[in-house]
């Protein structure tokens, strides 16, 4: 059975990649700040922003909850512009990114998913884009802090697919996660 890390899955996005993970047969565990509500999978409670946290919960420095694991899925991060000021946005998005890629290249782990967005692309579109239907060749416009990190984080990923070519890291861009309820 595959071992699949997450982080990040005490939010509503990762609450539902838990169960999704743990119903297809998958050993997760998840790494967050914040307990988890519901006993989906195990959990740790990991401050991401500390790399030495990260390292050690990824090589199997917990006891009861070590790897190795096959995949994560980084989910962690300040979910959206606005919930915080733009600096601890962008101090909490892009370390915790960098410390995630960085610990699992340490451990061997050579697939990586994580949440990107499409803000990246200048959405919700209060400049308008230069050109309309955005295709392949946009460049990416973002326009907060929190847009900004996510285009750092898929920067930052492409390098590290630089270094190892057998790493595979796909950035998913959500668009306004919502649980039914919300809507």
């Amino acid at each position: 059975m595959a071992k699949v890390l997450v982080t990040g899955g005490s939010g509503k996005l990762g609450r539902a990649v838990l169960k999704d993970l743990v119903a297809h047969g998958y050993d997760v565990l998840n790494l967050d700040q914040h307990p988890l509500q519901d006993k989906i999978c195990p959990s740790v409670r990991v401050d991401l922003t500390d790399f030495g946290q990260v390292a050690a919960a990824i090589l199997g420095g917990v006891d009861e909850r070590s790897g190795p694991f096959d995949a994560v899925v980084h989910l962690a991060a300040i979910p959206a512009p606005g919930i915080a000021p733009n600096a601890d946005t962008f101090a909490n998005n892009v370390p915790t990114t960098y410390n995630v890629f960085e610990a699992s290249r340490l451990a061997g782990i050579k697939n990586i998913t994580f949440a990107s967005s499409e803000t990246v692309l200048g959405l919700p579109f209060d400049t308008p884009p230069p050109y309309a239907p955005v295709d392949e060749e946009y460049y990416p416009r973002p326009e907060s802090a929190y847009s900004l990190g996510k285009l750092l984080d898929e920067t930052m990923a492409a390098q590290f697919c630089r270094w190892d070519p057998q790493l595979r890291i796909s950035a998913l861009r959500f668009s306004n996660v919502m649980n039914p309820e919300d809507y």
